[in-house]
């Protein structure tokens, strides 16, 4: 099932947080800042922080639409925008499945590292329970 609506929407914005390598689908993407002001960073959500990083990298922010909200989230680096079509997808391992994790859909191998692809809507509902 993830499989079709992977193959449905090709592009990707790739980015870099906490020491993972993540990719977002653009419609979930609004905005992109190439620097991040202090009072950007206070209101920001710290992507590293919440995947367990304690290094302060994060540079660049994006504005990510989550059930009609706009909420800025740091990451470290990003990339340009990709079309992961010719990337292997690896369904995440049901066994392997916890709550903290519910974020990652899978991963996609493109012939060089692994790219897990997340899912905001899944990142900022545990907050919502």
């Amino acid at each position: 099932m993830e499989e079709k609506a992977r193959k449905q929407e090709e592009h990707y914005l790739v980015f870099e947080a906490g020491g993972y390598t993540l990719a977002a689908r653009l419609s979930q993407v609004r905005k992109v800042h190439f620097e991040s002001g202090e009072a950007d960073e206070k209101n920001a959500v710290d992507l590293g922080e919440l995947l367990g990083s304690r290094q302060k990298l994060g540079r660049y922010y994006l504005e990510v639409l989550v059930k009609g909200d706009l909420i800025p989230v740091l990451v470290d680096k990003i990339e340009p925008i990709k079309d992961l079509q010719l990337a292997v997808w690896l369904d995440f391992p049901r066994i392997m499945r916890r709550s903290f994790n519910r974020m990652l859909k899978g991963f996609f191998f493109d012939g060089s590292r692994m790219i897990s692809l997340i899912d905001f809507e899944q990142v900022f509902g545990e907050k919502d329970k």
